[in-house]
């Protein structure tokens, strides 16, 4: 149950900036914002280190998560194509093996 609460505050997370980064600094982004940071992923990232086996375990499945999520978004909201090198693809996919290994 841990892992899922990590993902989904690293969803709530890349949500946050994404839309901060599409609306520009002001008001409505800050609102945006800091009202998915406050009710959705800071509860889950507290949750989730609580209950996880080790705190490195969270956070290896955390930022693996919170890169993935963060490449996807800049792929299909941004089109951001010219960032990622095959290396740096490799190392995704190591990592996503790894944080599944954490979780089983």
């Amino acid at each position: 149950m841990w892992w899922i609460l990590q993902i989904i505050a690293c969803a709530g997370v890349t949500t946050a900036i994404a839309l901060t980064r599409h609306f520009g600094l002001g008001t409505l982004s800050w609102s945006i914002y800091t009202g998915i940071a406050a009710t959705l992923s800071y509860w889950a990232f507290a949750k989730s280190y609580a209950t996880a086996p080790t705190f490195f375990s969270g956070w290896f499945v955390g930022q693996t998560a919170l890169n993935i999520f963060g490449v996807l978004a800049a792929f299909l909201i941004f089109k951001d194509y010219t960032q990622l090198t095959n290396y740096q693809w490799l190392g995704m996919v190591f990592a996503t093996f790894g944080g599944y290994l954490l979780i089983r």
